[in-house]
């Protein structure tokens, strides 16, 4: 059964409001193993919809009372808005990608890749390409008139590019289904730039 079965029922067994230990709960729900209903009391206390009485004694709150009386129903997933943070990326190609402009006054794609890579990218390139596309759209990049010389006869060059907004350590994060920046080096907890 799904953890949201298991938090309706056990929200159902408290709904008249008294105090119920743990032994009550695994003899009422059969189908659940006693491991299991602590768990799920656990969760419903980071809910704020039970509270321990005691050790090994639920009740409803006054949250979880107006859950039961209006009939709605606990499923399992996140019950809280999306904040929109997202954890500090670690030893990743674009974190040295950042780390190399930073110290860089003017780059190509090729210079950031060979700094960056570590070898076990497929195409650091072409991650790369993406990745300066989105800086640039957000005004962290801008790309130089001059290209750098190209290797073939017929080349047009290689583009030049230096970072204007150098906002800290850490590299930010492109997030593509938003179209925009996750920086962490901004405010307290980071903010998003658009990419447009």
């Amino acid at each position: 059964m799904a953890v949201g079965d298991l938090s309706n029922a056990v929200l159902a067994r408290l709904s008249d409001g008294q105090c119920h230990t743990v032994d009550h709960l695994d003899y009422a729900l059969v189908d659940f193993q006693r491991r299991e209903i602590v768990k799920c009391a656990g969760r419903l206390i980071m809910r704020g919809l039970l509270e321990r009485v005691e050790i090994g004694c639920y009740q409803l709150t006054e949250d979880g009372k107006r859950i039961v009386a209006t009939g709605e129903t606990i499923s399992s997933g996140p019950y809280r808005p999306d904040q929109g943070y997202c954890r500090k990326p670690r030893d990743t190609m674009r974190q040295r990608a950042w780390t190399a402009m930073r110290m860089s006054g003017t780059f190509t794609i090729g210079d950031i890749a060979m700094a960056a890579a570590s070898g076990s990218e497929v195409t650091p390139e072409q991650n790369l390409q993406k990745y300066f596309r989105a800086l640039k759209l957000a005004g962290y990049l801008i790309e130089l008139p001059i290209r750098a010389k190209g290797t073939a006869l017929t080349s047009n060059g290689f583009k030049r590019f230096r970072l204007m907004r150098d906002t800290g350590p850490t590299a930010p994060v492109f997030r593509a289904n938003k179209g925009c920046l996750f920086d962490h080096n901004l405010g307290d907890r980071g903010e998003e730039v658009s990419c447009h």
